[in-house]
């Protein structure tokens, strides 16, 4: 696990005194390796010459101010390959600004995104370090347990060979657990199957780097095929320890458009033994379905079959009203976007009121995604919220999710992040 000496961290500012005293709070907090850029074009000079992990940056600043530096290294990112750096914006300017800034770097794709107002204090500093850290923890799979690394600047990219040799071959494509977590008792009560690929070259790749990949070659129904007979494998693993928890397994529209999935899944789930209450079937794609009525009978023969179906991401993308009124839904997932800020901004807070008000009336599990800290939990467990997931509580292979889930269930133990 990383702690503040380990991170890399870049500090951007244009007044000096402003800069100076960053540095040295940050140095005295503990972090080794900091640098400064005194703008926007110099901090890309120096994101382009070594690896960062943090990036401190002004908004309001002479050649290149923040919402430049957001787009030209996304044009950076996009032409080199390069993982995106975690990013705190610093400001004098109002909490409007900021938040708008917040929302600008979330579109582009920053893993992490916080906000601290000028003049600087070192509580703020410290706050987001330690946020910054937990999320970092969570959400990078460790190097040395892999035996591999990141791919460096221009070893390529993925291509349709590499996707067409991964699914041939099952050792590269992982299946990894992220436990639910029920927010009142903090129990482990549920999972989402996701799937990780080891990629020889460049190592652990997230479903979000892939799976457009997949869909684009027609593979999508394969990998969901495989994914459903490891996740029966791990139930029928979960019932030998007394253990009876659903676990989700996510699909685009096109793949669930497939009229044979709900025969597929049922017949297999009666081979392994396991009640079809214990899969639920998660619909997760930006784009509509191109055949809407194929979608919605095969959705209504999954629940006619006793399966669950979780509208994934519900207030974005396709996850709106109209499809939450046509299909039998028995979970909504909150958004990430506003569960990350609804503590802070109040359009968030009552869009996630509603959410879990219209979840209640129609009596469906309601579930918060993103959760990244104890004080989330508390306050939507308040708000009538039953279950979350997020940095609390991090993916792990099948073997430690087994462990975790018994230790839990044995002696309470709780979280891990939170």
């Amino acid at each position: 696990m990383k702690t503040v000496a380990d991170l890399s961290v870049l500090v951007v500012e244009d007044e000096p005194l402003q800069k100076k005293f960053a540095v040295e709070k940050l140095r005295e907090l503990g972090c080794v390796n900091v640098i400064d850029a005194a703008d926007g074009m110099e901090a890309m000079a120096r994101l382009s010459e070594r690896h960062i992990d943090l990036v401190f940056c002004d908004i309001g600043m002479p050649n290149m101010d923040g919402s430049q530096f957001v787009l030209a290294h996304d044009r950076s990112v996009q032409s080199a390959g390069k993982e995106l750096p975690m990013l705190v914006w610093m400001s004098v300017h109002g909490e409007d600004v900021r938040e708008s800034h917040l929302q600008l770097a979330y579109s582009a794709g920053f893993p992490f995104v916080e906000a601290i107002s000028k003049p600087l204090s070192v509580p703020a500093l410290q706050t987001v370090l330690a946020a910054a850290l937990t999320m970092m923890n969570a959400i990078k799979p460790s190097s040395a347990k892999s035996g591999k690394t990141t791919p460096a600047p221009g070893d390529g990219a993925i291509g349709d060979d590499d996707i067409l040799r991964a699914i041939c071959d099952t050792s590269e494509f992982e299946v990894w657990y992220q436990p639910q977590v029920s927010l009142e008792t903090r129990a482990i009560v549920g999972a989402d199957a996701m799937v990780r690929w080891s990629h020889p070259k460049f190592s652990y790749l997230m479903p979000e780097q892939f799976m457009t990949l997949i869909e684009r070659q027609g593979l999508g129904l394969m990998l969901f095929y495989r994914t459903v007979n490891h996740v029966l494998k791990t139930q029928q693993k979960l019932a030998h320890i007394g253990c009876s928890i659903p676990i989700c397994i996510k699909a685009s529209a096109s793949t669930l458009e497939t009229p044979e999935i709900a025969d597929y899944l049922y017949e297999r789930s009666q081979r392994y033994g396991i009640a079809s209450h214990l899969i639920t079937v998660g619909i997760s794609e930006e784009e509509p379905s191109q055949h809407a009525l194929k979608l919605a009978a095969s959705l209504n023969r999954l629940r006619l079959c006793g399966f669950g179906l979780s509208i994934d991401d519900f207030g974005s993308g396709i996850s709106t009203m109209k499809l939450l009124s046509q299909m039998p839904f028995t979970e909504i997932r909150i958004d990430r976007h506003f569960v990350r800020q609804f503590l802070r901004q109040p359009q968030c807070r009552v869009i996630v009121e509603s959410i879990i008000g219209i979840a209640k009336r129609l009596k469906l599990i309601v579930t918060a995604e993103g959760i990244e800290n104890a004080r989330q939990m508390e306050i939507l467990a308040a708000m009538g919220c039953g279950r979350g997931q997020g940095y609390i509580v991090v993916p792990m292979r099948q073997e430690d999710f087994l462990n975790k889930v018994g230790a839990n269930q044995l002696f309470n133990n709780g979280l891990i992040n939170a």
